[in-house]
């Protein structure tokens, strides 16, 4: 089957024979020129960012870089960027959020967002600055938020949250989105831990794993043509 790994962390651009596409994510500006290595291997499509747990000690010209390397590599995608409450200096967060916004506006690419705990600082910028696609990785927001987030051509990528019985808006969302907006991920470096993702979204769906592979490869091909 064509599995989609549509939000993970890659060490090795190899991907098993069942996994078609993987989107590697980077977090540091560190990750970036791995992440476009790994990339260029069948399968890979890669995405640089500045995640919000590492926005302190940021070069001073971080932001021309990520446009040097976009220009460069135009399958490259923006991420991993976001907002997260739970870490310090969110006036830098929505900074550097907006900075790397504004680029893959500017520049017409995918952006995979990270968001715990602000989606109202995340809708604001996103009203300024909205990008031609959005993918929101591991998303457990509520319905209400979800439904003004299907309105900026979003994706939601659904993760191992999904899997703890706990995780109610994960699966309520799943429920509720547009089938042809849903993805699958792992979050990790391994690509076939989505695997087991995939089969509770579709335990939770009531169909197939054969269905949802196909729906989510269908809908992440319908993406990568954005």
């Amino acid at each position: 089957m064509k599995y989609v790994n549509a939000h993970c962390h890659l060490a090795s651009g190899v991907l098993p024979s069942d996994i078609a596409v993987a989107i590697t994510n980077a977090a540091r500006v560190s990750d970036w020129d791995d992440v476009i290595k790994i990339s260029k291997n069948r399968g890979v499509y890669g995405a640089i960012g500045v995640h919000p747990w590492y926005i302190s000690g940021l070069p001073s010209d971080w932001a021309l870089r990520m446009r040097e390397l976009l220009t460069a590599y135009p399958d490259l995608m923006v991420g991993e960027i976001g907002l997260d409450k739970n870490y310090p200096d969110m006036s830098g967060q929505i900074d550097v959020f907006r900075t790397q916004l504004k680029t893959a506006c500017d520049m017409g690419r995918t952006v995979h967002i990270h968001c715990v705990g602000a989606w109202d600082k995340l809708l604001g910028v996103i009203s300024e600055y909205t990008p031609s696609a959005i993918v929101l990785h591991d998303f457990a927001a509520s319905l209400e938020i979800a439904s003004v987030l299907e309105k900026y051509n979003s994706y939601f990528s659904f993760g191992r949250a999904i899997c703890r019985p706990t995780c109610t808006r994960a699966v309520n969302a799943l429920c509720h989105v547009s089938r042809n907006r849903i993805l699958s991920e792992s979050d990790t470096a391994i690509p076939l831990d989505v695997i087991m993702v995939v089969e509770k979204m579709a335990n939770i769906l009531n169909v197939s794993v054969a269905d949802v592979v196909n729906t989510v490869y269908n809908n992440v091909i319908g993406l990568l043509k954005k």
